[in-house]
């Protein structure tokens, strides 16, 4: 809590910003209602989906179910490239890991409580690291494009919902964790063109056309200083910082790092509010993004 406390009293908003490029800066402006500029609906680079998307799941603004970790509301502002205007109506899944790196779906591929260890049955494959908890580092195939079969039903940290008529989207959720080989982040899609209706019982959106696949970032100051509090602390790792991750490095992740706020002045356990401005063109049929490093990710 100390160092909640001790990140409160700065000028928080401008210190996260002060670590963008102008391209962020003029996109957080917009998220929060500065005003327009043509530089934010620069078409967003494209991030790998990585192994853990799931199909079908639950439209819904709280995805916590009782998740630990510090509070975060995400706040997606979807711009149309073309246009400049807000992309209404749009699908956006999220998902992304717990404050000990695991994903909803694919608890099992974790060594440390997987069934029968490395290799053994309903366990991780050969050449997992035993001290690696959460999902295997990029995840197979390389680069993580079109990932294993799900292990599990969970759903924690999981959702879809649906951009308004100012092209905003917002969840409830707790900061991420990290894993292998992956700082701390958010994948998103935006889709459009499909239709609502029941998948295992519950409201999902069917189908519908991708037209882009990102990943939300944070300041790595700020997000290294969370790691070290708990739950987040538990997780006896080395933590990926941003210039580690390939993907970030990669896949243009400067370009989303998202502008953070903390929800009450002096409350830092009211958690933070991280917004982030995506211009996409809901036309296209983006290529599977590649890494700068290495060969690129199957088609």
């Amino acid at each position: 809590m100390d160092y909640l406390n001790r990140l409160s009293r700065r000028s928080f908003v401008h210190g996260a910003i002060g670590l963008a490029s102008t391209l962020q800066l003029q996109r957080a402006a917009w998220a929060m209602g500065f005003g327009p500029s043509p530089d934010v609906c620069t078409l967003e680079a494209e991030q790998e989906v990585g192994p853990y998307y799931v199909a079908n799941e639950m439209i819904r603004r709280d995805i916590r179910e009782s998740k630990a970790g510090f509070p975060l509301t995400l706040e997606l502002l979807v711009l149309d490239s073309r246009t400049c205007k807000p992309l209404t109506s749009a699908a956006i899944d999220v998902w992304h890991c717990d404050a000990l790196g695991l994903y909803a779906g694919y608890t099992k591929t974790n060594p440390m409580e997987g069934p029968g260890g490395p290799g053994g049955p309903g366990g991780p494959p050969p050449g997992f690291d035993p001290e690696h908890h959460g999902p295997p580092p990029g995840g197979p195939p390389p680069f993580g494009m079109g990932g294993p079969p799900t292990t599990d039903k969970l759903t924690f940290l999981r959702g879809i919902q649906f951009t308004d008529a100012t092209g905003r989207v917002s969840f409830l959720t707790v900061f991420p964790g990290f894993y292998q080989g992956r700082t701390n982040h958010i994948h998103f899609k935006v889709r459009l063109g499909g239709q609502t209706g029941l998948a295992d019982g519950h409201q999902t959106y069917l189908a519908g056309h991708t037209s882009h696949v990102g990943q939300v970032f944070f300041p790595e100051d700020v997000a290294a200083g969370l790691m070290k509090q708990e739950p987040y602390a538990s997780h006896k790792i080395h933590r990926t910082t941003a210039a580690e991750d390939n993907v970030f490095n990669g896949q243009h992740g400067d370009t989303q790092v998202s502008t953070l706020k903390f929800l009450e002045a002096g409350k830092p356990q009211s958690g933070m509010k991280a917004y982030l401005v995506a211009a996409v063109d809901p036309t296209a049929t983006p290529a599977p993004a590649q890494r700068e490093f290495g060969p690129p990710p199957p088609q």
